[in-house]
């Protein structure tokens, strides 16, 4: 068990996060509101939430390990990504606000169907992001539940209870509207931590010179900008994440709670500020575990992901509390927003393409039930699926951007872009994942010249829909509806 001051933040970030989410349910009027937070929130709030809820507990763990293990290769996702939110917001926000103003939207597959007038097309992509959801969720459930069993003291079992117990009342109270204001009060955790730990990671190594010369000294490569990655891969994840970030569905999902068109003006440079200031804990957290190590502070680490709980093993108490209180919020931001994507594609979007839509009035009674049983199928999931949770965790990232890339990006900018392109690249999406997934996590192959296998099923799938919109028609120039058609051409 920590000691007593890490426990009372974070006792203390939990009764916040759990107040601002139940707060939230004021909010909550229609079910456009609670599904898609439709018009509740202004710039900074919608902002700061987007970014907390892309910058997940990878960038806490994951990141400074991809630091300690290959240098400077991983730092062009972090400068890939605020070029990702820019684009996000300009590229697809611009849309989804123009058509949120005219229709009564809340999820992505109501844009995608409005988009090209098919049912066919919503179903297909509910059920691409149900999968991913449960995939996603089922990661985070022991990483989650190891963290706070750690801080408190408890057992893994009480530990997972209570991370998901909180992050599941919030979200089924109020839906996508807790989730979007508890990602605010947790990214604004995030962005404290990320400026104490530059300040103490300075501090502590002597400054940027320090930091530097040792780890130059001792491995040129780990200070060049390529690292010890390839151009191949870095090439491809500076595509894949400056790209496949507009098809991520908890970033595109935010710009629905926008009150005002106009608010789009400020929102890529808060978003993609927020999370280029946050890059700094995945920055300095991984060069500083790297010269502890070549100073012989500590000794060397076994996993990479260590370097995040080594570097704060020479932190205050406080400051590390501060930290892991980051870390939490990470993880259940990004959690929130998947439980209400994940719930509106089972009670709306998929009823609706089965021509089953639930009375309006009824849905956000039946939103909260299914959180609920949502969120546990999630949790039981994710504590006994054991090896089939590790392989379907390499979904992931990439898994939704190839299947929301497509549709959002090309779709909503293209008036050319037909309904049988979109359903092509759906499934396209759907078969090259799961198939890459075989290939490489049971069959334990690589493609060759390290190339990522998520970023072949984004290429693949954009250049599907426009290969496949070009021969047909359905729902592609002026057979788009006239509204949806002045969104496009504005």
């Amino acid at each position: 068990m920590s000691d007593p001051l890490t426990v009372a933040i974070v006792i203390g970030y939990f009764i916040v996060t759990f107040a601002i989410g139940v707060y939230a349910v004021k909010r909550v009027k229609t079910a456009e509101h609670y599904f898609g937070a439709h018009k509740l929130f202004g710039t900074i709030v919608t902002s700061v939430a987007a970014f907390a809820s892309i910058m997940s507990g990878f960038g806490f763990v994951g990141g400074p390990g991809l630091v300690y293990a290959l240098g400077a290769t991983s730092l062009w996702i972090t400068l890939a990504a605020p070029l990702g939110f820019g684009l996000g917001w300009f590229v697809i926000g611009k849309r989804v606000r123009l058509i949120a103003e005219v229709r009564p939207m809340a999820t992505l597959p109501d844009l995608a169907a409005a988009r090209f007038k098919s049912e066919a097309v919503r179903g297909l992509l509910a059920i691409s992001l149900v999968l991913g959801v449960i995939a996603y969720l089922g990661t985070q459930v022991m990483a989650g539940g190891y963290v706070v069993s750690g801080l408190l003291g408890v057992d893994l079992e009480t530990a997972i209870v209570i991370i998901f117990g909180i992050t599941m009342i919030y979200t089924a109270v109020a839906g996508m509207a807790a989730s979007i204001l508890t990602d605010f009060f947790q990214g604004l955790i995030m962005l404290i931590a990320a400026i104490g730990v530059l300040f103490f990671a300075l501090m502590l190594t002597g400054g940027t010179e320090g930091l530097f010369t040792t780890i130059g000294q001792k491995d040129p490569i780990l200070i060049d900008p390529l690292g010890r990655g390839t151009w191949v891969l870095v090439l491809m994840w500076f595509f894949v994440f400056a790209l496949g970030g507009l098809g991520q569905p908890h970033l595109a999902t935010k710009f629905y709670a926008l009150r005002s068109y106009k608010d789009l003006k400020w929102g890529a440079l808060i978003s993609g500020g927020s999370y280029m200031l946050s890059s700094l804990l995945w920055i300095f957290v991984g060069y500083a575990a790297l010269w502890l190590v070549i100073g012989g502070k500590i000794p060397a680490l076994q996993k990479p992901d260590q370097a995040a709980i080594a570097f704060l093993s020479q932190l205050p108490a406080w400051m590390s509390a501060v930290v892991y209180a980051g870390l939490l919020a990470a993880i259940m931001s990004t959690a929130s927003g998947f439980i209400a994507i994940g719930t509106a594609a089972l009670v709306r979007d998929l009823p609706m393409a089965l021509g089953k839509e639930i009375e309006h009035a009824k849905q956000v009674w039946w939103g909260r039930i299914v959180t609920v049983l949502l969120t546990i199928f999630a949790v039981l999931f994710g504590y006994y699926g054991k090896y089939l949770v590790a392989i379907l965790g390499a979904l992931g990232w990439g898994y939704f951007a190839s299947a929301t890339l497509p549709l959002l990006a090309i779709g909503l900018n293209w008036k050319r872009a037909t309904r049988e392109g979109a359903i092509a690249s759906l499934i396209t999406a759907l078969v090259l994942n799961i198939g890459f997934l075989i290939y490489e996590k049971i069959l334990g192959m690589k493609l060759p010249y390290a190339l990522p296998s998520y970023a072949v099923s984004i290429i693949a799938a954009l250049l599907v829909m426009i290969f496949v919109s070009l021969l047909t028609r359905g729902a592609a120039e002026e057979d788009i509806d006239p509204d949806i058609r002045a969104a496009i051409e504005a």
